[in-house]
């Protein structure tokens, strides 16, 4: 297993081990996330185990077992939407930075998180750079 396959297979894995997280314990994803089920309205605790749960762990669990089952080539596809939307969840971050500025208050912890997503983007999408060169 090359290099690239290893990174990929180890933010794939993370994904799918944040979403199983948010599965089985959906106030874990609640205070990661920082939002708060409305019990007035229901169905909060769903949305975690769903959005937060069910979707991450399904999305890079069977990302990684396509990474580990096929030749490199075949990752490359499979490796480039979930990367493309890591990027994206930074990029959102981003753009709440120099816009909602004045709504985020002290959240320090952004900046954290963008770094966090732009790696795991960079994992995740590492077998690409083997057909760059």
């Amino acid at each position: 297993m090359q290099i690239t396959e290893i990174l990929a297979v180890t933010g794939l894995g993370l994904g799918a081990a944040m979403g199983l997280g948010a599965l089985l314990v959906p106030e874990w994803a609640s205070g990661v996330v920082r939002l708060k089920a409305d019990p007035a309205k229901g169905g909060g605790y769903s949305e975690f185990r769903a959005t937060y749960g069910g979707l991450l762990l399904m999305v890079h669990g069977v990302a990684l077992v396509i990474v580990l089952m096929t030749p490199a080539a075949g990752s490359v596809l499979v490796v480039m939407p979930i990367a493309a939307g890591w990027l994206g969840a930074a990029i959102g971050r981003t753009v709440a930075l120099i816009f909602d500025r004045a709504r985020l208050g002290n959240a320090k912890i952004i900046p954290i998180w963008m770094a966090t997503e732009v790696g795991l983007a960079l994992a995740i999408g590492a077998p690409v750079l083997q057909f760059l060169s």
